[in-house]
């Protein structure tokens, strides 16, 4: 347990490094584009990107399938089973990245041929589609099937630390050549530079870490039976990321109230992986411990983590409630061709992030335990909901009618997995994982209720910044303390293990 402890905070930490050095680079990354090339440019690149990563959708199934075949192996230390799974992954990983180059190839003839590209060559845009699918080249022929045995044995951090080297060094790269004013295709030339440099460092961690597992084994020829199961998952998953956005575009025919959406959701996408950053790695040590059959270790930890969890989820919420406005009034301040300053919108698109976290620790188990086939339906249903209720909503209430349809959305799945897994995996009561939604609710209205009242803006951003600084410590003070009042035993239980790792 001490060791899967560490692994947990190990894991944990390295994310949010990530998290924090990838939104800064995502505020730095498109200002130098928009500066030097122009919105065309920016516009050109975030499409290309967005579509490239649809194309890794390929993929989808494979590590899922692979880093829940890896757990039993791992328990037993069977490292021959242990080949024959990584080895099978990395056949799938090759066959996927033929469909993948194909992908490439395509997206660089189509699209000039559908997409309005004045002000670029043809050439100069199947360059830039190139250079934007080496990352993705990469991960299919090299990385991918070390990234799997390195999630299945909790080894994220490494996976986040290549990844904070890359996004430091892809982002300066950016810096520099567009100061220097080089040409667009050659900036996306030079940064495929800091993809190697990851690649080389995880490849060459792996082959340290695990001398004794072949990678090239002969008899490698494992089905992965779960892979269509979580590919259907992933695919839904990946559908679900993109709908607001998607019917926002087709049904309101306005793309200056697409442009405040995404801005709203970008905020909302930051907030995401802060919360999402706790889970890292977790996943694995669930699996782990299911594996084992260790049924009063996994009540035990569950509760600590949906403990934790919650308590994170209601803390960073509230404070993204308090700062999103008077950040929107700020950092939109001179934009004049669209309304930026939309609370109820503000507000809807935090709370469909609020929901989309009750349901995180019991998500985390239906990938732990590999329930992928036994949840399809059910996340079927999830985006039905998503989008015959985005699509209604967004006719009778515009945009904000399609972010209640997000949330009803989220409000089902919530409903839907605080009763399955407890009856599947967990074997607890229902009426504990309800009791700690319940705490949660309360923490956020707690820890929102004295700004909501005062209701306080900021003309400078060094007001903002003070404003953020009180939000977060009397929302830190307030979730602490009814999660220490509500779930002392949890609370206790998790102290435990942060000064145990501490002492370590």
């Amino acid at each position: 347990m001490a060791e899967r402890t560490k692994r947990f905070f190990s894991n944990a930490v390295w994310s949010y490094a990530l998290q924090v050095v990838t939104i800064v680079a995502g505020f730095l990354v498109p200002q130098a584009i928009i500066g030097v090339y122009g919105s065309a440019a920016n516009g050109l690149v975030s499409s290309l990107t967005q579509i490239v990563g649809y194309i890794t959708l390929v993929e989808a199934g494979i590590s899922a399938a692979a880093v829940f075949a890896l757990y039993k192996p791992l328990v037993a230390n069977d490292i021959s089973a242990i080949s024959r799974i990584v080895t099978s992954a990395k056949k799938f990983y090759y066959k996927s990245g033929i469909f993948f180059v194909v992908g490439v190839a395509l997206l660089a003839v189509l699209y000039p041929l559908f997409v309005d590209v004045s002000g670029f060559t043809r050439l100069q845009v199947i360059i830039i589609v190139v250079f934007l699918g080496a990352s993705g080249f990469l991960d299919f022929f090299t990385l991918a099937k070390y990234r799997v045995l390195l999630t299945a044995t909790q080894r994220n951090w490494v996976i986040q630390a290549a990844s904070i080297v890359y996004k430091v060094l892809y982002t300066g790269v950016i810096l520099v050549m567009s100061g220097f004013r080089a040409p667009i295709e050659a900036v996306y030339g030079v940064a495929i530079a800091p993809i190697l440099i990851r690649t080389a460092i995880l490849i060459v961690y792996t082959k340290r870490k695990y001398p004794q597992v072949d990678f090239n084994a002969p008899d490698g020829n494992e089905k992965l039976d779960q892979r269509w199961d979580a590919f259907y998952l992933q695919v839904l998953s990946a559908v679900q990321n993109g709908a607001p956005v998607l019917i926002a575009t087709f049904m309101l025919n306005d793309l200056g109230t697409v442009s405040v959406l995404t801005v709203y959701l970008y905020v909302a996408n930051a907030l995401l992986q802060i919360c999402g950053a706790l889970g890292t790695g977790t996943q694995a040590s669930f699996g782990d411990v299911i594996a084992r059959g260790e049924t009063e270790t996994l009540q035990r930890t569950f509760k600590e983590f949906q403990t934790a969890n919650y308590t994170l989820n209601a803390l960073t919420s509230s404070i993204a409630l308090v700062l999103i406005i008077p950040f929107m009034m700020l950092y939109t301040h001179g934009f004049n061709d669209a309304n930026y300053i939309d609370p109820l919108l503000g507000f809807l698109v935090l709370i469909n992030v609020f929901l989309y976290h009750l349901k995180t620790p019991q998500g985390l188990l239906v990938l732990s335990a590999g329930l992928y086939r036994e949840t399809r339906w059910q996340t079927t249903t999830q985006t039905m909901i998503l989008f015959v209720g985005g699509i209604v909503g967004g006719a009778l209430f515009g945009v904000h009618g399609i972010i209640v349809g997000a949330c009803l959305s989220n409000i089902y799945r919530d409903i839907d997995l605080v009763i399955f897994i407890p009856r599947r995996v967990t074997k607890t009561p229902v009426r504990d994982t309800v009791r700690r939604i319940a705490l949660s609710f309360l923490q956020l209205i707690v820890a929102v209720a004295p700004f909501a009242i005062l209701d306080v803006s900021c003309a400078k951003w060094g007001a903002w910044i003070l404003l953020g600084i009180a939000a977060t410590a009397w929302s830190t003070v307030s979730c602490l303390g009814l999660a220490w009042v509500f779930e002392r035993e949890q609370y206790a239980g998790l102290v435990r293990r942060l000064k145990g790792m501490l002492h370590r």
